[in-house]
């Protein structure tokens, strides 16, 4: 994989290799603390199910600030606003290693949420502009790949650290490092950037037209339900693994910080099936493979419900692969769909995206105060039966949606 990766830096360029570091420092701020929420608890004496605040408040705060960046983007620089979004999200999580109190902590863990909204929301729109067509999906699939990855090394490096010296080390570590690659990013990409709306239309649409074109993208019922699917996979998913490190750390299994962390490596499962879709779609279709993917995922819940080591394990290996596999699906339906505004649809799809994943990892907490572990496999193979009936139809499949 390390021989592949660095090919890809070799023939994908200066530009798509600076997106991999960005995507790589973003999405490794956001989910750095998810093996860390059983910490927390402890350190600022609050109920399990207020620790996931630390990870839902950032994605919430991120799918707000989505849509906002966009549309700033049309009226200043996009490398600054991007290479602020990665510099300003590792400063910021540097200050919350520092945080003397739950509320400052939480305060932190919003602002990063706010700051780092303008890489993700920019980020394929300034490469479709910058790179030239025949290297564009590729300059896309290395920042995809630098986002997998640095929510799967936030994740593992985080929760190491905190193993072999404290949470707040962690914190303030993977900021440093994530500022530096965001400063490695802005210096790495050219100083010419397109004008063109990264909202893909005309920059003279006013807010009218703007909020015109979102409705009309709700009244399609396709892209409504893939929205919701995209919010219930993410939501799923989040709730599994946010409480999955408190049900190691039990005296059940009793593992260490550690090794908790590196539960996380079946991520590289999900890495390695996301690219597959494209055959599968081929082969079955995006109906049935979307659908194939959330019932992945209540197989995998009700499995990870037996009280033994392989099975819980086994079925949230499951739930990883589900996962991935209906992400990759649904976000190429969305674009399939739409003749015109990909990037506001894609906008709304990750904003639906990031709010499941704050709703759902949020709730899952009081499940797990409720329950434990069996409220939490609960829920998420409750949420994952409830998107295998909110996929679109069969008439869904072929036919174009809206401009």
């Amino acid at each position: 994989m390390l021989g592949v990766l660095l090919k890809s830096f070799k023939s994908a360029g200066r530009v798509s290799g600076a997106f991999f570091f960005a995507g790589f420092g973003t999405f490794a701020l956001i989910y750095d603390v998810q093996p860390l929420l059983a910490e927390f608890p402890e350190e600022f004496g609050v109920a399990p199910a207020s620790a996931s605040l630390a990870l839902s408040l950032t994605t919430l705060a991120l799918s707000g600030a989505m849509l906002v960046a966009g549309r700033v983007s049309e009226v200043v620089d996009r490398r600054c606003l991007m290479g602020m979004s990665v510099v300003g999200g590792g400063v910021v999580s540097v200050a919350s290693a520092f945080a003397p109190d739950w509320g400052v902590f939480l305060l932190l863990r919003g602002l990063l949420g706010l700051a780092l909204g303008g890489l993700p929301a920019v980020a394929v729109a300034y490469l479709a502009d910058n790179v030239p067509g025949g290297k564009l999906a590729g300059a896309v699939g290395l920042y995809v790949s630098g986002t997998a990855f640095g929510g799967m090394a936030g994740r593992l490096v985080g929760g190491v650290l905190s193993g072999v010296a404290d949470w707040r080390c962690a914190v303030g570590v993977l900021g440093g490092v994530c500022a530096v690659a965001g400063g490695v990013f802005f210096a790495a990409l050219p100083r010419v950037d397109s004008r063109r709306s990264v909202l893909g239309m005309d920059g003279r649409m006013g807010l009218r037209g703007v909020l015109g074109r979102f409705a009309a993208q709700w009244r399609d019922g396709v892209l409504a339900r893939l929205f919701v699917a995209g919010g219930l996979l993410l939501g799923g998913f989040v709730a599994t693994f946010n409480y999955l490190c408190f049900r190691l750390l039990s005296g059940r299994f009793g593992f260490s910080q550690g090794e908790v962390a590196l539960v996380f490596l079946m991520y590289l499962a999900g890495v390695v099936v996301a690219p597959l879709c494209g055959r599968w779609i081929g082969r079955w279709g995006q109906r049935r493979v979307l659908r194939g993917a959330f019932a992945l995922m209540a197989a995998g819940a009700v499995l990870s419900g037996v009280d033994v080591l392989g099975c819980l394990l086994g079925g949230c290996g499951l739930i990883t692969v589900g996962f991935f596999a209906g992400h990759a699906t649904a976000t190429g339906w969305v674009s399939r769909r739409v003749a015109e505004g990909k990037a506001i649809a894609s906008a709304q799809y990750l904003t639906v995206y990031y709010l499941g994943a704050s709703v759902l990892g949020w709730v899952g907490g009081w499940m797990w105060v409720w329950g434990e572990w069996l409220g939490v496999a609960g829920l998420v193979a409750g949420v994952a039966l409830a998107g295998v009936g909110i996929v679109p139809g069969e008439r869904g499949e072929d036919a174009l949606g809206v401009a």
